[in-house]
């Protein structure tokens, strides 16, 4: 007997939020060691530059999953991981606020928008962005 389709939806929705809970680090992990082989330092300015850009490479890629693998309210399950990363975010903001620069907290937080954006137009805003999720 074939699986409901509500039972199939619930699923991909699932399965789109743990790809996401298993790209976002694996992604940061391999861009910290990217920088690595690259030759950045262990701290500083510059390595502190790449390793925000590699979070923010990784919420575009966890924000693209997210929003191709569900089968339908895509727009929905963007706002809901927009939701999740702010919440993340402000957290880690607020933890490392003393221990990183400023520019870095801010950052982190103030990039959450576009990266859940980008990642949404690049799996679904460009050719639907007239159509209803």
């Amino acid at each position: 007997m074939p699986m409901p389709r509500r039972s199939i939806v619930a699923l991909r929705s699932a399965l789109a939020f743990a790809l996401v809970l298993a790209a976002i680090p694996t992604l940061n992990l391999a861009g910290g060691w990217l920088s690595g082989v690259a030759g950045l330092p262990a701290g500083g300015t510059l390595r502190l530059a790449a390793d925000l850009l590699w979070v923010c490479v990784a919420g575009v890629t966890g924000a693209w999953l997210m929003v191709k693998t569900a089968a339908v309210a895509k727009t929905a399950h963007a706002w809901a991981l927009f939701a999740i990363y702010l919440g993340a975010g402000l957290y880690g903001a607020l933890a490392m606020w003393d221990d990183f620069p400023r520019w870095l907290t801010i950052g982190a937080v103030a990039l959450l928008p576009p990266q859940v954006w980008l990642g949404w137009w690049l799996a679904w805003g460009r050719g639907n962005a007239a159509r209803p999720a």
